[in-house]
């Protein structure tokens, strides 16, 4: 990767994702089952870990932002909108794509830290394993109103493990400081038996799920 600049154009090279996005994967199977979606899931997570330790948060996570290589790892992309973020500093700027957005950027309260990440990725892992939106964002004013209830329904033709949607539900509070972190969510009962991995052309027969 790099950075090629000449008097009138600045060019940045990138890996290429041969994957396409994850959106485009969704859509083309109708939905990701739990086998492959806690693989991709563990490693959006593992990334967003860094960032919080590094103190970035992205602020427009969402499946057409993650792109997949061509053995199939999650890369997370557009950091556009992303900004430092130590503890304490607060922002108010409505940032991401409203279906991921957390309601407190939707009510134009101040937010802080990595808090919004965490619910846009819940909503992430949502879309994976249903392929569908938690929310209605044509109609912004009851999506709010249902976030701030804490509801959220999962569709009855779909069969999901108990596991998995408690996991989005605590994703997916209202009350920011409320959110399970980034550590009890790998040590979840549906993610803890899922280590980090990365696959490659030498390990990937091995790792993929069956």
């Amino acid at each position: 990767l790099q950075i090629i600049e000449s008097e009138s154009t600045v060019c940045i090279v990138e890996e290429h994702a041969a994957g396409g996005d994850l959106l485009k994967k969704i859509k083309k199977q109708s939905r990701i089952n739990e086998i492959e979606a806690r693989f991709y899931f563990r490693q959006l997570i593992e990334a967003l870990m860094y960032l919080k330790k590094i103190e970035v948060v992205h602020r427009d996570l969402k499946c057409e932002n993650l792109f997949l290589d061509a053995c199939d790892n999650i890369k997370l992309g557009d950091f556009g909108f992303s900004r430092m973020m130590r503890n304490g500093d607060e922002s108010h700027t409505f940032c991401g794509s409203r279906a991921y957005v957390a309601p407190e950027v939707l009510r134009s309260r101040a937010y802080s830290g990595y808090t919004v990440d965490l619910w846009s990725a819940g909503v992430v892992l949502f879309v994976m394993i249903t392929g569908l939106m938690p929310y209605d964002d044509r109609f912004p004013r009851k999506m709010v109103e249902k976030q701030m209830q804490h509801r959220v329904t999962f569709p009855s033709r779909i069969t999901l493990s108990d596991d998995v949607k408690q996991l989005i539900f605590a994703m997916l509070h209202p009350v920011p400081s409320e959110r399970i972190p980034y550590d009890e969510i790998v040590q979840s009962a549906w993610l803890a038996l899922t280590p980090y991995q990365f696959r490659s052309s030498s390990n990937i027969e091995q790792i993929s799920p069956s």
